[in-house]
């Protein structure tokens, strides 16, 4: 069974960019696709307690709020489907999950491994798999509710085509395995293994690997059938990009391959 985690926010604000695309996804159907014996999957809304909070206060705020829904949807022997704004949601998620031989499996066109010190933006969202594997923002990780990183040796990351130098320098330093959009025929092994390490896995996907993947659906079936999924993260979808609603069937797809 699955339980939708509805979190509509961008940076810790509400509705805004790409925190409008958990609604939307929402209104288009998701529940229905993840639908049990004919019954909607259960959905919960992500609302930050402290209104007050600005920046990464707010960013800390969500994400705790988070992490107890990912806790008590673990806690009911449901599937948590994380609908998120940003992939810093990432932290929040892994926080609620039993950390002990846990696993990450990351779709993305970017790797989100850059640090304050590499990053060209600057922004918190090219940092997010780099903070959960402890790489930068320890504070950020701990204050969220996730005390230990994930070990590298128990990632994959998978699609990625945009890679900033400094990404490039830590992947060829890390145990993380890689497979860039045009080396994904390795991946199947590579999740073998990977299952031989872990009891579960964390499923991020950031719906910009779908300008690179030729069978986005294909993956996405290959990773549920690979080990079980502790939790999934569906992110980084912005409607007012996605004139005629191009891209929000294909999230609907991969929302369909994971039944």
């Amino acid at each position: 069974m699955f339980q939708i985690i509805e979190v509509p926010f961008h940076l810790g604000l509400e509705e805004v960019a790409v925190g409008k695309g958990p609604a939307r996804l929402l209104r288009a159907g998701a529940d229905q696709l993840l639908a049990t014996r004919g019954m909607p999957a259960a959905v919960t809304h992500v609302r930050p307690r402290d209104l007050r909070g600005k920046g990464l206060d707010l960013v800390v705020d969500v994400n705790r709020v988070l992490r107890a829904a990912v806790k008590e949807a673990a806690e009911q022997e449901t599937t948590p489907v994380v609908l998120a704004g940003n992939c810093n949601s990432c932290l929040g998620t892994l926080a609620g999950l039993d950390a002990h031989r846990l696993g990450i499996v990351w779709l993305d066109k970017h790797p989100d491994l850059n640090t304050p010190d590499t990053s060209i933006s600057g922004l918190l969202e090219g940092m997010s798999l780099a903070a959960a594997l402890g790489h930068c923002h320890q504070e950020l990780r701990e204050r969220i509710g996730l005390p230990s990183p994930v070990a590298e040796q128990n990632v994959v990351l998978a699609g990625i085509r945009d890679i900033d130098p400094g990404e490039k320098e830590r992947l060829e330093d890390s145990w993380i395995s890689v497979h860039p959009f045009d080396s994904l025929g390795l991946l199947p092994g590579a999740l073998r293994q990977l299952r031989e390490r872990v009891d579960g896995v964390y499923f991020h996907i950031d719906t910009d690997f779908l300008d690179c993947a030729e069978k986005p659906y294909d993956m996405v079936r290959l990773v549920r059938e690979s080990a079980p999924l502790k939790a999934i993260a569906i992110t980084n979808y912005n409607p007012d990009l996605d004139r005629g609603a191009t891209r929000e069937r294909e999230i609907l797809g991969l929302l369909s391959a994971l039944q």
